[in-house]
């Protein structure tokens, strides 16, 4: 979509202008933007590059004009312009910082576009609008479902995105790649709707025989795109929880060759985290299998090396200390923890916005098994609080410290 394109190139400069001071970079990928073939009159990157000039030695170029909206080009300018904001909104989610606020003005600004233009751009364009609005919307009962103070909004929050969804997964125009990822989407937030308990209320007729089997809207998005990472890797998400972990492993090393960076991510991850589950259920029932262990931590270490994920470093932390669990040797043990320890302190020193709970009980749990008791019920208070901001009254964290503090309040100095 040309506007995501956009709205990235507008964030990256704003970003190189603010955070590393390159004027020269900012306005590379602004005029890149204003040039011929691509959107000269878009007014995002207008106003960006009249800041920059004007704040800068550059000389002080003519403010960005505000679209004459008596017009249909005005209005199809400024309706643009609204899109490419949101957008840029949404994508923070990138960011690992995305919250309920920045979702809702995102989704005002899909709906203001919609308003002021939606009947005068053409199909692909209005349908990236309307799947735009699906996913502000998407994100808002994220930030709201597991919490019972938030349900209405949750409630409306989960109409909204349906409706947003359906409307591409019903669209013939609607190319193929968005229709499968709005099935997804609507699998997955029938799931939740079960998992969380949120009403789901007015909801497309012809829906309703999703709500109870959600894996079907995933398997009718594979129907439509067969060969999408994407869709792939969303079905092993759901035959990973339905126990069927041989069919996700499958699936998963049938999506990692598929030609797409961000998916390929996203399997090596989700193939890593169902792994490491599996070697936890394997434990508890006293057969443990360390070749799912051995996979996680190759998943992880090889993504890792090609982006930066708080989540992902985060549970790589976890791997090294599972295996120093089952590590006899004490100094091997020992060098492990020291990993997963460093693992955390990368987590927590890339996280923009959002804390895991899961690094402090990781953190805390090697800081329990070096001795760090002290240290160790710091983190896990640390995780309650991040548990209780999610909607757990009392999570692992909280079950975590109880026992620290009633094993180790009086023989610990660390």
């Amino acid at each position: 979509m040309k506007a995501e394109r956009h709205a990235i190139r507008n964030l990256l400069g704003v970003l190189a202008y603010r955070q590393e001071n390159d004027r020269q970079g900012a306005l590379d990928y602004f005029n890149h933007i204003l040039s011929p073939g691509e959107d000269p009159d878009n007014l995002n990157a207008m106003a960006n590059r009249h800041f920059v000039m004007s704040t800068s030695k550059g000389g002080i170029p003519a403010a960005a004009p505000e679209p004459d909206l008596s017009t249909e080009e005005g209005k199809r300018a400024q309706a643009r312009r609204y899109a490419e904001q949101a957008f840029a909104l949404i994508d923070e989610k990138n960011n690992d910082a995305i919250d309920y606020e920045l979702s809702s003005r995102a989704l005002e600004l899909c709906n203001q576009a919609m308003e002021l233009a939606g009947h005068l751009v053409d199909l692909d364009e209005s349908n990236d609008w309307k799947y735009l609005a699906g996913e502000a919307s998407y994100e808002m009962l994220q930030k709201t479902m597991r919490k019972i103070e938030t349900r209405d909004e949750a409630y409306q929050a989960l109409e909204n995105a349906v409706w947003s969804f359906w409307t591409i997964a019903e669209n013939p125009s609607a190319d193929i790649n968005m229709k499968s990822s709005a099935w997804v989407r609507i699998g997955f937030i029938f799931r939740w709707a079960s998992k969380w308990d949120v009403r789901i209320g007015d909801v497309p007729e012809s829906l309703a025989e999703f709500i109870d089997d959600p894996e079907r809207c995933v398997r009718k998005a594979r129907d439509i795109a067969p060969y999408s990472p994407h869709v792939l890797n969303y079905l092993a998400r759901f035959r990973g929880k339905a126990g069927d972990v041989e069919e996700a492993l499958r699936l998963y090393e049938e999506s990692i060759p598929l030609p797409s960076t961000k998916e390929n991510f996203f399997a090596h991850s989700s193939r890593a985290e169902l792994c490491l589950e599996q070697h936890k259920r394997a434990v508890s029932a006293d057969t443990p299998d360390r070749r799912y262990l051995d996979q996680a931590k190759d998943d992880l270490e090889y993504i890792l090396t090609k982006h930066e994920s708080p989540r992902d470093y985060a549970m790589l932390a976890d791997v090294y200390l599972q295996i120093a669990k089952i590590t006899i040797d004490s100094v091997t043990r020992q060098e492990y923890l020291t990993k997963a320890l460093h693992k955390c302190f990368i987590s927590e020193n890339c996280q923009r916005g959002n804390e895991l709970f899961q690094l402090y009980n990781v953190r805390g749990r090697c800081q329990c098994l070096l001795g760090q008791h002290r240290r160790a019920r710091e983190s896990f208070r640390l995780g309650m609080r991040c548990e209780k901001k999610l909607g757990y009254k009392w999570g692992e964290c909280g079950s975590l410290l109880a026992d620290c503090e009633d094993h180790h309040r009086l023989v610990d100095n660390c």
